[in-house]
This record gives C-alpha cells, structure tokens and sequence, in this order.
C-alpha cells in the first residue's frame, strides 16, 4: 500500500493593515517649522574634554537641536473633546461641591462597648464577692478594656 502524497506546504503571514489617516498635516504648518539637518558626529578635539569648553558650546548663540517632529497642534479630536467639556460644564457636571459631613458613629460605638464590657466584669465582680482574688482581677480587667478600648477607637481607629 503506497504513503499518500504530503499536501502542499501551507504559507502563514500576518495580514497586511491599512490605516486611514485622518488629521492630515495642514501643508502651511509643515512649512512653518523647518527641520534643522543634523551634522552627524563632530570629531572631538584633541586632549581631553573640558567642562568649561564643554559650557562654552552649550552657550554658543545660534547653536540649537535639531527638530524632528512638528509641535502638536489643534486637530478634530482636540475639537471634540473642548465640544464635550464645554457641554459638561453647561450641564453643571464639572462643578464640584463638598459632600455634607455625615455624623460619626464612633462616639456612639465607644461608650456602647464601654457600657457593655465594663458591665460585664462588673457582674462577674459582684456574682464573686468572697474571692478577693477575682474581685482584684476584675478591677484590673475594667482598667485595662477601658484602656485598650479607648486606645483603639479614638487613636488607632479612622473616624467612621
């Protein structure tokens, strides 16, 4: 039984694009700024480069970089988006305001778990009366949550 024949060898290519140019350069404006002609590499003279020559050439008159592309000027879109704010600000879009200041709840939150965590240990205290030794401890324990709570919403905590 005979191989079958390879198929022809398939060829793999980008497809050519083609791009429409659509702010075409005003010829006046390419005529205003003349491209200057870059002189290439200028041998250095002999000995070793001096700062104050080297201060000297940066401040010779007449002596400037070349130019390579022409300066940005208006086009359609620079139209379009003038259009698009001149009618966002005719809309009052633009104008800022300050946003009325909301009322914090962290005064609220403190004294809530100030409330509830001292009363806690209060009742722990007062159900444990003939243990002196958890009575002390509760004490401690109401100094240090009223500490920590104070610490932690009035000094690491955001207002909210």
């Amino acid at each position: 039984m005979p191989d079958a024949p390879d198929p022809p060898r398939k060829f793999y290519s980008l497809k050519p694009r083609e791009f429409e140019a659509v702010n075409e350069p005003r010829p006046d404006a390419l005529a205003a700024t003349p491209l200057a002609r870059d002189p290439g590499i200028v041998p250095a003279p002999d000995g070793p480069i001096d700062v104050r020559e080297l201060a000297r050439q940066a401040t010779q008159p007449g002596r400037t970089l070349p130019v390579s592309a022409p300066v940005n000027r208006a086009n359609e879109v620079h139209a379009m988006l003038q259009a698009n704010h001149a009618r966002a600000d005719a809309a009052g879009l633009n104008e800022l305001a300050p946003k009325p200041k909301r009322l914090s709840r962290r005064k609220r939150d403190y004294w809530l778990l100030m409330a509830l965590g001292n009363l806690a240990l209060v009742i722990v205290a007062l159900t444990q009366r003939d243990h002196p030794f958890i009575l002390a401890l509760c004490v401690i324990a109401i100094g240090f949550l009223s500490g920590l709570i104070s610490w932690i919403m009035w000094h690491v905590m955001d207002d909210y």
